[in-house]
């Protein structure tokens, strides 16, 4: 099977849980999966949840990793996600500890009251959506965020292919740190066509936000709203690649804890539904994945065999040279042309991250080295093209009932606004010439914020 069947990528990424959060109960109690990518490695059994996981306390105990989770909005309050927080979270605070047994402890430096929100973990059960599309398609238990490290430069890799050596968001974040061609700029120079849709309901694209080499005239038409995505799916007139933004401020649907997940849920059913129903369906790749692992427990070390992408992230800030990965996040991949029950890990040494989505675009594309983006990071990515293992698209859907479509915990808009948060207020304020650390301070709450978009921005503002 070629890539070259595929008419349509569509990717969605949602934000902050980490792989063992989501997807580590997927196969449990005596179900395995059907396939293995490659087969060889089938000799490693689905690596998710198993007893005696647990992350020490600062007081001498220990708390254990656990299946379900006892509510929709944990860890409440949010975890930090800092480059070094993360440093902590997978190297523990004292010498010598066990990696991965850092969460907890890092995790009270934060929370007041019940540090065991990061160790406890989603059932199938509790996320049908997400989990019935891992089982009846593909699913990585070995995919890792780029970066050890929050939003910006993760999403910063998933676009560019660098985070043009940044570690954290910035403080506060500004766009212009994050001067870099991106995916979307090769595609405009080629031709090929491309959307971000958002589903934003004040705020603008997130990814626009971030890059001002996206803020020329010329890519206005190509940032739109979620509404068009629904009507491209229904008209059979997607672009070669969609990007999906769910909603990070005014009804969060993004899953950032603690957003309601089971919004998150919905929100994904929604896109599952237009793609699965659409004349095109049969030539469309999907792929659901996380940016970051936004604090929450994940057993596996990340791989410390990353190739820093470019002179600017080596070192970068922090003096990390981008030659680690961050925390295992989930990732589903979409398609008639994957067998269900199947998991795919990476091929070679180098395992999977964001950059192979850029990877696998390049490839489909056929995009030439001059005009592909620079990144090293990329250059030695795997792709997503073993996965599709069929001759022929399959004829039939899992059968996946769409979630309750209302009655999601309500964000208090009196809360503080999280990080993601401050950096879409921030890049904004940068994007219309005010002054971002200005703009940010008279923004004590996230209703501020809601009313600062209300007020600046048009109503055809992506």
């Amino acid at each position: 099977m070629s890539l070259q069947n595929i008419k349509h990528v569509v990717v969605v990424m949602f934000e902050n849980r980490s792989f063992d959060t989501m997807l580590g109960g997927l196969y449990t109690n005596g179900s395995s999966p059907a396939h293995f990518v490659p087969a060889a490695s089938a000799e490693r059994p689905f690596d998710g949840l198993k007893a005696g996981l647990s992350n020490p306390t600062k007081a001498g105990g220990t708390i254990a990793a656990t299946m379900p989770a006892s509510t929709a909005t944990l860890p409440d309050p949010d975890p930090q996600e800092t480059f070094a927080n993360v440093r902590v979270q997978l190297l523990g605070n004292a010498a010598g500890a066990a990696p991965m047994s850092g969460f907890v402890q890092d995790y009270e430096t934060t929370a007041t009251t019940d540090a065991s929100q990061v160790m406890q973990c989603h059932s199938p059960d509790q996320l049908k959506v997400l989990s019935t599309l891992a089982r009846e398609y593909a699913v990585c238990d070995a995919w890792f965020a780029p970066v050890p490290s929050q939003t910006w430069p993760n999403r910063a890799f998933a676009h560019a292919g660098t985070s043009n050596g940044h570690v954290d968001n910035g403080t506060p974040p500004d766009p212009f740190d994050w001067q870099v061609r991106t995916i979307f700029n090769v595609l405009g120079d080629m031709d090929a066509s491309w959307a971000v849709y958002s589903a934003a309901l004040v705020a603008p694209s997130l990814t626009l936000t971030m890059f001002p080499t996206l803020w020329d005239a010329k890519y206005k038409a190509n940032f739109q709203r979620f509404s068009n995505f629904i009507s491209a799916c229904q008209n059979n007139t997607l672009p070669q690649y969609s990007f999906v933004e769910p909603r990070f401020l005014l009804d969060p649907n993004d899953q950032h804890p603690p957003h309601d997940v089971y919004a998150g849920e919905s929100f994904l059913y929604d896109i599952w539904h237009a793609l699965s129903t659409s004349p095109g369906w049969s030539e469309t790749l999907l792929v659901i994945t996380y940016d970051e692992h936004g604090g929450t427990y994940d057993h596996v070390l990340p791989p410390a065999n990353a190739v820093a992408p470019d002179a600017a992230s080596n070192p970068g800030d922090q003096n990390f040279a981008f030659d680690s990965f961050g925390v295992r996040v989930p990732a589903v991949v979409v398609s008639p042309y994957i067998a269900p029950g199947t998991v795919f890990r990476s091929p070679g040494a180098t395992p999977y991250d964001h950059t192979s989505i850029l990877a696998t675009l390049r490839d489909w594309l056929g995009i030439s080295p001059a005009d592909m983006l620079a990144s090293q990071r990329v250059a030695a990515a795997p792709t997503l093209a073993p996965l599709l293992t069929l001759d022929a698209p399959r004829t039939d859907l899992p059968a996946i009932a769409a979630p309750p479509a209302s009655g999601f915990i309500a964000t208090n808009l009196a809360r503080p606004l999280n990080d993601l948060q401050k950096s879409l207020v921030s890049g904004t304020a940068r994007r219309s010439g005010l002054d971002p650390a200005a703009t940010l301070g008279s923004m004590p709450t996230r209703q501020h914020a809601v009313d600062f978009f209300h007020n600046l921005l048009s109503s055809d503002q992506p």
